[in-house]
């Protein structure tokens, strides 16, 4: 039986040059390759999320798992969580956080390290005192609205019968045989009291800030925002919801 040759007669011209270029080892400048059927992909890595034709997707050990809408979003507030859990220094060079450390950036955004620093920098320029007084007007500040928006939710809800509802679902209603009149007028002048108090608290805290303000330093910067900013982020938000459910249920260590 005769051998059959190979023709390169018959071969698309694309597949004929790459033969050629094969066989003699000489490459042509103006040949082009096309190829199709290739699907690009892009390497994950664990933990990684990323959305593809309007769904959402995230790198398990195992594989790509679709998430829904909801997980989408507890993983953010999962991902701010880890990142409040963190040394906010640009330079930090703790490894791994005490206890300690831990409070120090719940209430500083700092580890202890970095706090000392940045303190150390407001001792040297001569602004301490300043600096203290800042934290404790701030701090003042904060509680004393805190307690202003009870009140005021006190005066709303001032009345002679008071309902309760214990943890099967059961509702108590208690009766009060205080003068209800009385007992607004006293709330109001509670109310009115604070609102002094809280101005000049603000009026001493403002005054410290105005001295350390040119100096810009981070650890001011930090306690402006705390104070301001807690309530209206999306975990305190969140986090306040769910403190308000477990009163409801009867728990006795429920702040609001």
């Amino acid at each position: 039986m005769a051998e059959k040759k190979f023709n390169k007669k018959y071969m698309h011209p694309t597949r004929r040059k790459l033969v050629n270029m094969i066989q003699t080892g000489e490459y042509q400048k103006d040949t082009q390759v096309s190829l199709s059927g290739i699907k690009e992909t892009t390497k994950r890595n664990i933990g990684d999320i990323w959305e593809e034709d309007g769904v959402v997707y995230e790198q398990k050990s195992y594989g790509k798992v679709k998430q829904s809408k909801l997980s989408n979003e507890l993983s953010k507030v999962r991902k701010y969580l880890e990142e409040q859990s963190k040394c906010k220094a640009d330079d930090c060079e703790t490894k791994k956080y005490s206890k300690a450390d831990k409070k120090l950036i719940s209430k500083t955004t700092f580890c202890g390290v970095c706090l000392a620093k940045k303190e150390l920098q407001i001792k040297l320029d001569g602004l301490w005192k300043e600096y203290e007084e800042y934290k404790i007007y701030s701090n003042m500040a904060a509680y004393g609205t805190d307690v202003l928006e009870k009140w005021n939710q006190a005066l709303k809800e001032v009345s002679n019968i008071h309902e309760y509802i214990n943890d099967d679902g059961s509702v108590e209603k208690w009766s009060s045989n205080e003068d209800v009149q009385t007992l607004r007028e006293q709330i109001e002048k509670d109310i009115e009291n604070g609102k002094k108090e809280l101005t000049d608290v603000i009026e001493k805290r403002n005054a410290a800030y105005e001295k350390l303000k040119p100096m810009n330093y981070e650890l001011v910067k930090e306690i402006w925002f705390k104070n301001n900013n807690d309530n209206g982020t999306m975990c305190g938000i969140i986090i306040k919801k769910l403190w308000r459910w477990r009163g409801r249920k009867g728990n006795s260590k429920c702040r609001w």
